[in-house]
Order: C-alpha cells, then sequence, then structure tokens
C-alpha cells in the first residue's frame, strides 16, 4: 500500500509543491533520487528531491505508518541527508509527507521545513 500512495503523491506534483511551500518556477530537477553506494560515498533513497533555483535541494520523505510517527524520525532524516552528497553552497531542506500523525515532538520540533498530512493533502487540494 505504501508504494501506491507514494506514486499517487508523484502522479500529483503540483500538489506536492504547493504543500512544500516551493514554487513551480523556481525547479531545476525534481523526482525520486538514489544515489549508490561507492567506494567513496554512502548510498541513500530519496522519495522526492527537489532542486531550486536558490541552491535548494528540498529533501521530502513520506511515511505510511499504523501509529504516528515519533521523533525517532528526526534521526532517520538526519543520517539520510548527511549520506546525500550534494555540490557546494546546496541548501539541504527536510519535508516530511505523513499519513498517521506525527508525535507532538516531531510537530514542534523546527527540523522539518513542511510538515503535511496526507489526509490534508488529499482532501484539500
Amino acid at each position: 500500500m505504501g508504494l501506491q500512495l507514494e506514486g499517487l503523491l508523484l502522479q500529483n506534483r503540483p500538489l506536492l509543491l504547493k504543500k512544500s511551500g516551493i514554487s513551480p518556477v523556481d525547479i531545476v530537477r525534481s523526482g525520486l533520487y538514489r544515489q549508490t553506494k561507492t567506494t567513496t560515498q554512502q548510498g541513500c533513497q530519496i522519495d522526492y528531491l527537489v532542486q531550486s533555483k536558490t541552491k535548494s535541494l528540498f529533501i521530502c520523505e513520506f511515511k505510511f505508518k499504523k501509529r504516528e510517527i515519533s521523533s525517532e524520525i528526526i534521526s532517520e532524516m538526519q543520517d539520510k541527508i548527511s549520506r546525500l552528497k550534494t555540490p557546494k553552497g546546496f541548501a539541504k531542506v527536510a519535508v516530511l509527507f505523513h499519513l498517521s500523525g506525527v508525535a507532538s515532538s516531531v510537530a514542534t520540533h523546527p527540523y522539518f521545513y513542511r510538515i503535511v498530512d496526507i489526509v490534508d493533502f488529499l482532501e484539500n487540494n
């Protein structure tokens, strides 16, 4: 079911961008991203990566769980983002899309640029 929801989200990229607060005119490229592990870099998979003209990389994570998402998501994202090899001068911005709710410790933590409830995303497009 997770892959189906992810596919649905990616088919609605204009809504993803709107909810992420990213203007379509600022996008250089966007899409799924997989960095292969080599001897000089670690591997990682990004659910949706957006590169903007302002040298920002929006790293979007899709989480579909039965229980609310705990603060563990912050360390998971920090680890993932630290693995991502990026050009000098680029900002890395974390965005979370979720279906199961988030703990108050996640909602109030300043780590994520945006936290988007997918239910609101689908209902209020």
